[in-house]
C-alpha cells in the first residue's frame, strides 16, 4: 500500500473515530479563552474532550504540547458540540509530535475539542499540556486610541493620532483636484521611524513613498480619491503624531468605487502584493451590517468599514458582527494587512456581507466605471439587477492572438461577453459569446486583433437590463504575441 493510500487511509480512521457517540469515551471539560490545563492519555482514558463557547468569526488557536515526546504522539481535533462535524485537525504543525491548530469559527456556539494518540504512530499513553487562545481579541484602547484607523483628511486640516503595537498603521482618505499640488506634513513627537505612502483610490499605484523625511508632496493628474497611509518602518515601538495637509482651492468630491458587495455572496480577493482592497455597498440608515473576513492561510487583515464620507463606523480582525450603519447611502469596506505597508504577509481571502440590510430609496447612481484590464490578469465583479453590465479596456496589437475568458463563479449568472475595437472613436463589434453551458457557465473568445488599437470588453447577463440572473463573475485577458 502506497503511502498517500496509508495517508487516506488514517485520515478516514481519524474523522470515523471523532463522529463516534459520546457514550463509548470520556467526560469532557470546559474551557475559556486564555486558559491552559494538563491532560493525561492511556490504555484506559483514549481520549480527552474540553468544550468551549465562540462566537463567528473568532480566530482560534489550540496547542497540544506532549510532556514525553518518546511516549505519547497527540493529535488535536476540532468538532461541533454534537460531534457530527470535524471542522480542523492537526497532529505535528507545533514541531515534532506537538500539535497546533488554527481556525476560523463559522458560527456562534459550544464547540469541542478531542485529544487523542495519534493513529500513525505507537505512542499512545503519557502527559500533555493544552492551551486554547483567541487570535483576534478587542484591542486595548491606547491614550489616543479613540483616534479611527481610517479618517478623511480634509484640506487645511491638522489630525493627530498615535502608532503602536495595536496600530502600526492610519489611513487617510485624501481627494484631490487635477493640476492641484498636494502637500502634507507630519510632525512626531519622538524618534521612532515612519513613513507617509500615497496610493491609487484601488491600491494599484503607489504613487509616492515618503520615509523618514516630513514632508510628502504629489500633483494629480485628475481628480480622484487617494489613500495616504502612515506607518512605522519597524517592527515595535509607539509614537503620537500631528498630520497636516495645507489649504487648498475646495473640491467637489465625487463618490470612490471599488469592488462591490451584495448581501449573501462571498467575494474573493487576495492582499499579494497589493497592501489593501476597496469595496462599497448601498444600505439605508438603521441597517446592521456583519462582514465575515475568512483567510485561506494565516493572513493577518484588517477590516475598515466606513461611510461615504471615509468617516470610520467600525474596524475589527476575522468579523464585524451587527454594526447599525448612522447614514444612508454608499459604505465602503477596506481589507487590509494588520500590519502595514511594509508587513510582508500575504494570502487570499473571501469577504461575506450580509446582515439586516435595506436598499436606499434611490440608489446612489454611478454610471459603470471602464478599467483597465492587463494581459494575465484576473478581475472580478458582480451581475445583478442594480449593475447588470461592467466594461474593461486594453490596448492590442495587430496579429496578436487575444483569449478572453468569462467565468460565473457564484449564484445563477448567465455571463455573455462582447469584444470591440474602436475606429474613429467609435466601438465596433469583433466577436461575442455566450454561456451556454449550464454548468460551466463560462464565455470565451478566441480571436487575432485585426489592427493596433483599443479594444472593449463588455461584460453582461443574458437579458442585460431584463435578465433574472445575478452572481459573482471572473474575467480574464491573455494576449500572445504573432
Amino acid at each position: 500500500m502506497g503511502a498517500r493510500m496509508r495517508h487516506w487511509l488514517v485520515g478516514a480512521l481519524i474523522i470515523a473515530y471523532a463522529l463516534l457517540p459520546y457514550g463509548v469515551t470520556s467526560a469532557q471539560a470546559t474551557l475559556r479563552y486564555g486558559e491552559s490545563v494538563r491532560g493525561t492519555l492511556s490504555a484506559a482514558q483514549a481520549e480527552a474532550r474540553y468544550r468551549f463557547s465562540g462566537r463567528e468569526g473568532d480566530a482560534v488557536l489550540i496547542t497540544v504540547d506532549s510532556a514525553d515526546p518518546e511516549a505519547l504522539d497527540p493529535l488535536v481535533m476540532l468538532l461541533d458540540a454534537d460531534q457530527r462535524q470535524v471542522f480542523a485537525l492537526d497532529d505535528n504543525s507545533g514541531g515534532g509530535v506537538h500539535a497546533r491548530l488554527r481556525h476560523i469559527l463559522p458560527r456562534n456556539g459550544d464547540y469541542l475539542i478531542k485529544v487523542i494518540a495519534s493513529p500513525a504512530s505507537q505512542r499512545l499513553s503519557g502527559d500533555f499540556q493544552l492551551s486554547l487562545q483567541l487570535l483576534n481579541p478587542p484591542p486595548t484602547p491606547s491614550p489616543l486610541g479613540e483616534a479611527p484607523r481610517l479618517a478623511p483628511l480634509n484640506a487645511g486640516e491638522s489630525l493627530r493620532a498615535e502608532l503602536s503595537d495595536q496600530a502600526p498603521f492610519r489611513l487617510y482618505a485624501v481627494y484631490a483636484a487635477a493640476a492641484q499640488p498636494l502637500k502634507v506634513t507630519l510632525r512626531l513627537e519622538n524618534n521612532l521611524p515612519v513613513g507617509m505612502y500615497l496610493y491609487s483610490y484601488d491600491f494599484e499605484t503607489r504613487h509616492v513613498t515618503a520615509e523618514l523625511t516630513d514632508q510628502l508632496t504629489f500633483t494629480p493628474n485628475a481628480d480622484s480619491w487617494y489613500w495616504l497611509v502612515v506607518s512605522r518602518l519597524g517592527a515595535t515601538g509607539g509614537v503620537a503624531y500631528t498630520l497636516t495637509r495645507e489649504a487648498e482651492p475646495p473640491a467637489r468630491p465625487s463618490l470612490g468605487e471599488g469592488v462591490r458587495l451584495v448581501a449573501g455572496m462571498a467575494q474573493r480577493g487576495a492582499l499579494s502584493p497589493r497592501f489593501a482592497t476597496l469595496y462599497h455597498f448601498e444600505a439605508q440608515r438603521g441597517s446592521r451590517a456583519d462582514l465575515l473576513l475568512q483567510a485561506q492561510s494565516a493572513l493577518p487583515a484588517l477590516i475598515l468599514l466606513a461611510d461615504e464620507r471615509f468617516e470610520q463606523v467600525a474596524s475589527g480582525s476575522g468579523a464585524l458582527r451587527n454594526i447599525e450603519l448612522e447614514r444612508s447611502g454608499r459604505h465602503y469596506v477596506i481589507v487590509v494587512r494588520s500590519g502595514g505597508v511594509n508587513d510582508p504577509a500575504s494570502g487570499e481571502y473571501t469577504l461575506t456581507l450580509s446582515g439586516a440590510l435595506t436598499p436606499p430609496l434611490t440608489p446612489t447612481p454611478a454610471p459603470p466605471p471602464v478599467l483597465p484590464i492587463r494581459s494575465g490578469e484576473v478581475l472580478r465583479g458582480i451581475l445583478d439587477d442594480q449593475h447588470y453590465i461592467a466594461y474593461y479596456t486594453f490596448a492590442g496589437k495587430r496579429g496578436e492572438l487575444a483569449q478572453i475568458a468569462l467565468i460565473a463563479e457564484s449564484g445563477t449568472l448567465q455571463p455573455i461577453l462582447y469584444l470591440y475595437v474602436y475606429e474613429g472613436g467609435e466601438p465596433r463589434l469583433l466577436a461575442n459569446a455566450i454561456a451556454d453551458d449550464t454548468q460551466a457557465r463560462s464565455a470565451r473568445i478566441e480571436i487575432r486583433l485585426p489592427e493596433s488599437a483599443t479594444y472593449l470588453l463588455v461584460v453582461t447577463r443574458y437579458g442585460a437590463a431584463q435578465g433574472t440572473t445575478q452572481g459573482a463573475y471572473a474575467v480574464q485577458l491573455t494576449l500572445i504575441a504573432q
